[in-house]
């Protein structure tokens, strides 16, 4: 009852488009803010925030009771956020792309207690999952993080001796994605070169925000140069490139790119 009440009150006390109203000036759908009236979802995030303080000024009958030095504390205690385009088909697939290297569909479904099938079909341009489900999606793959705030995260990718081309695209868009700018890189070796598998640290480095991508991947695959090639192709969009190795691997880079081009990938 209350939030159709505030609906009212933004709709100029109309009754007819209050959820329409609503669900622009709070940018979530019509059909969110009728489930939020009836009861059917909780509401969450900044939309929660506002409306708490409007619900606030109308129990006080009163529109004095919150100033706009109070409104920007609001925001900006929320921190500022990545900038998505949810509608966007772009978005969804980088989302999808981000999500397969945090662990997989299945794996996330499961943990949030939501369908597979409905984030699937949401990922795929569909309207299969409510605005809450979509927010817990978006925490914990660390989308509504606070950009300013420290924060880290792992993935991690095993590689087969002919790596697909859908893992490059994969780790290209979720970089995009995850960073509002392009991060600083930095490629080391794990250990040793000895044994079937080499590993590799991707550090990627923007603000306060600290990815860790680590690699495994066939000893043969990390000493030919196609395997280097596509290892730096993974990560074109990045403001600054430093590649920590043996040797060995910036000899192979220099065969592929010229010696002047070799050393400068292999050093950054």
């Amino acid at each position: 009852m209350l939030v159709r009440k505030l609906g009212y009150l933004f709709n100029g006390g109309q009754h007819s488009g209050w959820a329409i109203r609503v669900s622009e000036l709070l940018g979530v759908s019509p059909r969110t803010v009728e489930a939020w009236a009836r009861g059917e979802r909780d509401c969450v995030g900044p939309p929660a925030l506002l409306m708490a303080h409007l619900a606030r000024m109308i129990t006080n009958e009163t529109y004095s009771d919150i100033t706009l030095d109070e409104l920007n504390k609001i925001v900006e205690s929320y921190g500022k956020k990545v900038p998505l385009k949810l509608e966007s088909p772009e978005t969804r697939t980088r989302i999808r792309s981000l999500i397969r290297l945090h662990s997989s569909i299945k794996k996330v479904a499961k943990d949030l207690d939501i369908s597979r099938s409905a984030l699937s079909q949401w990922l795929s341009g569909g309207n299969a999952l409510g605005f809450d489900s979509v927010s817990k999606v978006l925490d914990h793959i660390g989308l509504n993080r606070d950009v300013d705030a420290q924060y880290e995260q792992t993935w991690r990718v095993r590689l087969d001796w002919e790596p697909p081309d859908e893992i490059i695209q994969d780790i290209q868009n979720a970089i995009k994605l995850f960073f509002p700018a392009p991060p600083e890189c930095l490629i080391t070796q794990v250990g040793k070169p000895t044994g079937r598998i080499i590993r590799f640290n991707v550090n990627l480095m923007h603000q306060n925000t600290t990815l860790v991508v680590e690699f495994s991947m066939p000893n043969k695959l990390a000493r030919h140069y196609q395997g280097l090639i596509w290892l730096v192709s993974a990560f074109n969009w990045v403001k600054s490139f430093a590649f920590y190795c043996p040797l060995n691997i910036e000899n192979n880079l220099k065969e592929c790119y010229g010696p002047q081009e070799g050393q400068d990938a292999a050093q950054g």
